[in-house]
């Protein structure tokens, strides 16, 4: 639950006004806290990804991923914290990577973009969509859907993938490396073992 102490006073001010009980703003509190660190949590690993010289990059890689974790779900922390704290670091160090090497011979490039590809598809048939033991989900409708839509949004990211590739401008290699590391990012978090790391950051 909450432990932001004006959270809970928005919560109780809500609650007042819509005649709502302990139990209900509790609930409030908890989401308001959630969306106020996701939004603190962007803003960090963005000025820290400009910091660095990779607001794009960063970008690029937070968008990317977002797109995959609402769909495919994946291995998280329990800790909105700690989760905050991971994000701030991976991102733009996967920009900064992707940096490092568009620089590459484009042979190994194009492998290494090939196999994000594949693992993406293979690892989105295999195990999506992973979901929260918190709240399972029941419906095997819903849980085809988001697969499909888990799928669709891999495609549109190999089409960008594919289009980077012969685009010459400014910065395209960069981003597309950075496409290819976030897709490999969030398939490592859809398997038991990127989901077993999380569990074992939430017990340090």
């Amino acid at each position: 639950m909450s432990q932001i102490k004006f959270s809970k006073k928005w919560a109780a001010r809500l609650g007042e006004t819509h005649h709502l009980n302990e139990d209900k703003q509790a609930e409030i509190a908890y989401a308001i806290e959630i969306l106020m660190l996701n939004l603190v949590n962007t803003i960090l690993t963005l000025t820290l990804g400009w910091l660095m010289g990779v607001f794009w990059g960063t970008l690029t890689c937070l968008l990317t991923i977002a797109a995959f974790r609402h769909n495919a779900g994946g291995g998280h922390s329990e800790s909105p914290w700690r989760c905050a704290m991971v994000t701030m670091i991976v991102f733009p160090l996967l920009a900064l990577v992707s940096r490092y090497i568009a620089t590459w011979q484009l042979c190994y490039c194009d492998l290494l973009s090939l196999l994000s590809v594949l693992a993406g598809f293979t690892f989105i048939f295999i195990y999506a969509p992973v979901e929260d033991p918190k709240a399972p989900i029941v419906s095997p409708q819903r849980r085809k859907k988001l697969k499909n839509l888990a799928l669709v949004v891999m495609t549109i990211l190999s089409l960008i993938i594919i289009c980077l590739r012969f685009t010459h401008g400014y910065n395209t290699s960069t981003i597309q490396m950075c496409l290819v590391l976030s897709i490999l990012w969030v398939s490592f978090n859809l398997t038991p073992i990127g989901r077993k790391l999380w569990f074992f950051l939430d017990n340090i």
